[in-house]
């Protein structure tokens, strides 16, 4: 039986780089890799709060579905 769990997604294609999301992140879970100019994100800091959900001025966040074996 498979089991869904929900993941932070991240298109670039949409993303001004404006770091709203990573300035509304009340723990830290956003945090941007300066090394290869990516969003990261720590499943472990996330608390779903959706905050940076709301921050995100062109929609660039958003959750997905995952399915797990």
């Amino acid at each position: 039986m498979s089991r869904q769990r929900e993941v932070l997604a991240w298109n670039p294609e949409h993303c001004r780089h404006c770091f709203g999301c990573i300035a509304m992140c009340v723990r830290g879970a956003l945090t941007l890799d300066h090394e290869h100019g990516v969003l990261s994100y720590n499943i472990r800091k996330c608390i779903r709060c959706n905050s940076c959900l709301r921050a995100c001025p062109t929609g660039a966040l958003h959750v997905e579905a995952v399915h797990e074996a």
